[in-house]
């Protein structure tokens, strides 16, 4: 019951944000009462934090997939491209913005997320690559690690990219496409036309 609290919970938040969203209706949601929700959280700070820890940590078994299953360090950037696409469209930008301001216990959990889980599966990566000779040997992997967050930070910002003007898809594709290229070899390049065919080299 707490797993299926948690995923209506979420999936509320996602559509809807945080601020609008109260426990009646996530019981409503549920087919239960709202009894049975405070039974397993203590109240709506305690279920956001809950949901907050539950949404990265499924982000985070996301990114280990496309590691294990890429076969290089490329194709595990555009599997994990797959996958940060469909949580940008199935967000609602507002979400992000009300945990920050509503909710500081879990927006701390975002940004200890961010530094410690994001940001290591981006070195993670270009360390694959490199040593894969995909990406160039002399690449600041500190400075590229910055920029790419600061990119994944952008996309998530409607003040950056508003939703009226960008379809989120577009924007995190060309990013992607943007970032890959500017760190990869030829042969790198090369594999990124094989594995995304729009791709348009440097």
């Amino acid at each position: 019951m707490r797993d299926r609290i948690l995923e209506t919970a979420l999936r509320l938040c996602k559509t809807f944000g945080v601020k609008s969203i109260t426990m009646q209706d996530i019981a409503r949601e549920c087919g239960i009462s709202k009894k049975t929700v405070y039974e397993h959280f203590a109240d709506k700070n305690d279920l956001i934090d809950e949901v907050t820890a539950y949404m990265t940590g499924a982000y985070v078994e996301r990114l280990s997939e496309c590691h294990a299953a890429g076969r290089d360090a490329i194709e595990e950037l555009v599997m994990s491209l797959g996958h940060t696409e469909l949580m940008a469209r199935s967000t609602n930008p507002v979400l992000l913005f009300e945990l920050e301001k509503y909710h500081p216990s879990s927006w701390r959990k975002v940004q200890d997320f961010k530094q410690e889980k994001v940001a290591g599966a981006i070195r993670a990566n270009l360390e694959r690559g490199i040593g894969e000779g995909l990406y160039r040997s002399r690449l600041r992997t500190d400075i590229m690690v910055h920029l790419r967050m600061l990119q994944m930070d952008s996309l998530f910002n409607p003040l950056h990219f508003p939703a009226a003007t960008f379809e989120l898809h577009d924007v995190m594709h060309e990013l992607t496409i943007h970032y890959i290229n500017g760190i990869a070899t030829p042969e790198g390049q090369a594999l990124l036309e094989q594995y995304l065919p729009s791709a348009i080299s440097a």
